[in-house]
């Protein structure tokens, strides 16, 4: 478990430690972690270079967020953050603007006002993908690269039920499929997914309609930018399909301008599993590399 960044005592150096960066926002109070390398990791593979603001998935409780993060710290050997976002009633239209407006605030705060400012690669997963694609792009003078994983672009139109039904199906085909060791960690996701459904259904429906009505993004557009793009996609994620993910990048002008790479993953064990995990951890560093 990660301890406060003020509180690590010699006997805690194996610890992910993490420091609160919140601020009063546009929209109201952000919640800001920063989860830091342990002593112990930072002595075997030096001091970390980079900054990643993490934007949370689709039915990804703040739990859940720092879960990975916390794994793509020790994977990556990075600085991750999580978001907890002010609490407040958009519109479906509405949804996707809010998003990337606060995690625009979050990337600008990390480096305008606090000491961690650095090489910044942001994250985002499943339908935090299209806040990670605008907010990099609208701050491309702080951000260096932009990792999407698993991103909600759909082959064909997905109605809201239809993607939730797809949803609630993949965490039940997940544990199913998966080992003794990995079910432990799946079970915690699909509860953290009903406890979401539970207490936030007006949310929770208004941000599956907001997903279900996002098309294919402009990768170009954020090429054009001066961004690095990776992408990662699960050959066992069937709830954003390859199909939909390989039609985006194979229409881009240059297949070759995104770093795009394919893992043996479901829609949950991204973060979850060593292997995809350290798969993500690669590409968001070979981002964040000096040129």
């Amino acid at each position: 478990m990660a301890r406060p960044v003020n509180e690590v005592s010699t006997g805690d150096i194996e610890a992910t430690r993490y420091d609160d960066l919140s601020f009063e926002g546009a929209h109201g109070r952000v919640g800001v972690t920063l989860f830091i390398p342990s002593i112990r990791q930072i002595a075997i593979q030096g001091e970390p270079d980079l900054v990643v603001p993490y934007s949370s998935g689709w039915g990804e409780g703040l739990g859940a967020a720092r879960t990975a993060c916390e794994g793509l710290v020790k994977a990556a050997n990075v600085m991750a953050a999580t978001i907890e976002y002010p609490r407040k009633r958009v519109a479906v239209s509405d949804i996707l603007p809010f998003r990337t407006a606060v995690l625009g605030e979050v990337i600008r705060h990390i480096n305008d006002n606090t000491m961690y400012a650095g090489t910044t690669v942001v994250a985002g997963y499943s339908r935090g993908t299209a806040p990670a694609r605008l907010a990099a792009t609208e701050h491309a003078d702080l951000v260096t690269g932009v990792a999407l994983v698993a991103p909600t672009w759909f082959e064909r139109e997905v109605n809201p039920r239809e993607l939730a039904a797809r949803g609630l199906a993949e965490s039940a085909h997940s544990i199913s499929r998966a080992s003794w060791f990995d079910r432990i960690a799946l079970v915690g996701a699909s509860v953290r997914l009903a406890q979401e459904m539970l207490a936030h259904p007006f949310e929770l429906r208004d941000d599956i309609a907001a997903i279900s009505q996002e098309g294919a993004a402009d990768l170009q557009t954020v090429l054009d930018s001066g961004l690095r793009v990776g992408v990662v996609a699960g050959r066992q994620d069937e709830l954003c399909e390859l199909p939909g993910i390989r039609g985006v990048i194979e229409a881009l002008e240059r297949r070759d301008s995104v770093d795009y790479r394919e893992v043996d993953s479901d829609h949950f064990s991204y973060f979850l599993h060593p292997k995809p995990l350290r798969v993500v951890a690669d590409l968001v560093n070979r981002l964040g590399a000096p040129d």
